[in-house]
C-alpha cells in the first residue's frame, strides 16, 4: 500500500518558510532505492508527493514530505539532534500512559487516511518558480521576495 506522510508544523512555525523535500521510497513488496527530491516550497512538495504516491497503480510508493533545516556547521546539526532527542524523550514519557493506563500507540487503526490536498500537481514551471524563490530565500539574495 502506498501513501504520503507529511510533517505538519504549526501554522506560524518558522519551519514553514524552510525549503521542503520529498523522499520517495518503496512500500509493501517493492524493492528499489529510495531517493530525495527538492528543495520545494511546502505546497509544491505536498502536491508532488500526493500526485506520485496516491496515483501509483501498484501502490508501492511511500512519499515523505519534510522540511530541510538550514545547518551551517556540525555544531548546529549536533545541537538540533540533541534538541530532538530531548523532545522525543519528553514525548515518550507523556505518551506511554493515559491516566496511568498503558497505551499501545503502535496500533495501525489509529492512522488516519486523508484526501489529497491538491487536485493536480504543480506544473514544471510552477516548481521552477518555487525553487527560485526558495533558493533566493536561502541565499538571501532578494529579501523583497518574501513580501510577495
Amino acid at each position: 500500500m502506498g501513501g504520503v506522510i507529511i510533517y505538519e508544523p504549526e501554522e506560524d512555525a518558522d519551519v514553514n518558510e524552510f525549503p521542503w523535500t520529498v523522499t520517495f521510497e518503496p512500500s509493501g513488496g517493492d524493492d528499489w532505492d529510495s531517493f530525495i527530491c527538492g528543495p520545494y516550497e511546502r505546497d509544491h512538495a505536498v502536491a508532488l508527493a500526493e500526485a506520485v504516491a496516491l496515483d501509483d497503480a501498484e501502490g508501492g510508493v511511500l512519499a515523505i514530505v519534510k522540511p530541510m533545516l538550514p545547518a551551517l556547521s556540525a555544531e548546529d546539526v549536533s545541537a538540533t539532534i540533541e534538541e530532538l532527542r530531548e523532545a522525543a524523550l519528553e514525548e515518550e514519557d507523556d505518551e506511554e500512559t493515559v491516566n496511568g493506563t498503558p497505551v499501545d500507540f503502535d496500533d495501525e487503526e489509529d492512522l488516519e487516511e486523508e484526501e489529497a490536498e491538491f487536485a493536480e500537481p504543480p506544473s514544471p514551471e510552477e516548481i521552477r518558480e518555487g525553487m527560485a524563490r526558495t533558493y533566493r530565500r536561502l541565499l538571501d539574495l532578494d529579501p523583497e521576495m518574501d513580501a510577495e
